[in-house]
């Protein structure tokens, strides 16, 4: 009986001095909106529904009552689950192609297709003027084609 008071009085001094009296709802989700659930794809902390997210929300509360940063609680997280946790990699070491790559991909296209369009046209203009060039040397020989064949012909006559 003894066991069962003091199990009784402990989980009232608990419940007394839960995080979530000292802690608003908004601070927990501030800091749950910057972290991904690391079972979910693509879904953040603060909008999955899944237990191990709620119990993720209750260790952001009880972090944040005993005084930790937002820093030091996105820590926390990234040494338990990893950097996909923080659903951005950090700008350090191999992670910086990430964030560098699809502006050099982007530029890299936009080149290729300027060089591209640039060839083609300049193709058209070329074979313009090579074509009328081509059928004014055409009508030169058709012509004097036809001064041989009339030449020819009176010579038959």
């Amino acid at each position: 009986m003894l066991f069962l008071f003091g199990f009784a009085a402990s989980a009232i001094a608990q419940d007394g001095a839960s995080p979530a009296s000292t802690v608003s709802p908004n601070d927990v989700k501030e800091v749950s909106k910057q972290l991904w659930c690391p079972l979910c794809s693509g879904v953040r902390l603060d909008a999955c529904e899944l237990k191990a997210c709620e119990q993720m929300r209750d260790v952001i509360a009880v972090k944040l009552s005993e005084g930790d940063s937002d820093q030091e609680i996105k820590d926390y997280f990234v040494a338990q689950y990893g950097p996909q946790v923080l659903g951005e990699p950090p700008l350090e070491g191999f992670n910086w192609l990430a964030w560098i790559l699809p502006v050099v991909v982007m530029i890299g296209g936009g080149v290729f297709l300027w060089f591209r369009a640039r060839s083609m046209i300049g193709g058209r203009t070329q074979e313009a003027t090579a074509g009328a060039a081509t059928s004014s040397a055409a009508s030169d020989s058709e012509d004097e084609y036809g001064r041989k064949l009339d030449e020819e012909l009176k010579h038959y006559d």
